[in-house]
């Protein structure tokens, strides 16, 4: 379930720290992506998986590549921490122990990428340029996308499965 509570924490930060924050964030979602593809490759479960956490994880870091220009660009070369919540914090993403878990966590990924899409949609409110507000509504509709994506392999992972997971909606 994602954390209303730290999004709207993420909601109230200025232009920069948010930037900031997120770009840490970008750079987690990678990491934990790829930690979920190397696991999925490690255990008996469907490539589309693998490769689905292995895409999120290559577009994460692409995006916190694009986002630390961005961030150059505007503020200057030092990236500040910012105190705010973490991946875990704003969604139930887990680790992915066994192919019973394989659901669960696509589900999780997908909360993820709606918690982003939902960040990039309040850095463009919060732009005070055109072309900082185009960047980042791009990439909230390339989180849209992913969403998507994601939603597709639930479906289609249930789908063969051929059981129905209780209180899971795609």
């Amino acid at each position: 379930m994602v954390d209303l509570e730290g999004l709207s924490f993420l909601e109230e930060l200025p232009l920069g720290e948010l930037l900031a924050h997120w770009i840490s964030l970008e750079g987690d979602k990678a990491l934990l992506y790829e930690r979920l593809a190397e696991r999925a490759r490690g255990m008996d479960v469907e490539g589309a998986v693998g490769d689905m956490f292995k895409l999120l994880g290559q577009e994460a870091r692409r995006h916190e590549k694009k986002l630390r220009t961005l961030y150059t660009r505007k503020f200057g070369d030092e990236i500040p921490a910012v105190n705010g919540p973490s991946l875990e914090e704003l969604s139930e993403i887990r680790e992915l122990e066994s192919e019973n878990d394989v659901f669960a966590v696509l589900k999780c990924a997908l909360e993820l990428e709606e918690v982003a899409e939902r960040v990039y949609s309040i850095l463009a409110e919060k732009a005070d340029d055109e072309t900082l507000r185009a960047v980042f509504s791009y990439l909230g509709s390339t989180e849209r996308l992913h969403e998507r994506a994601v939603g597709s392999l639930i479906r289609d992972y249930d789908y063969r499965a051929g059981v129905k997971k209780e209180g899971v909606e795609a």
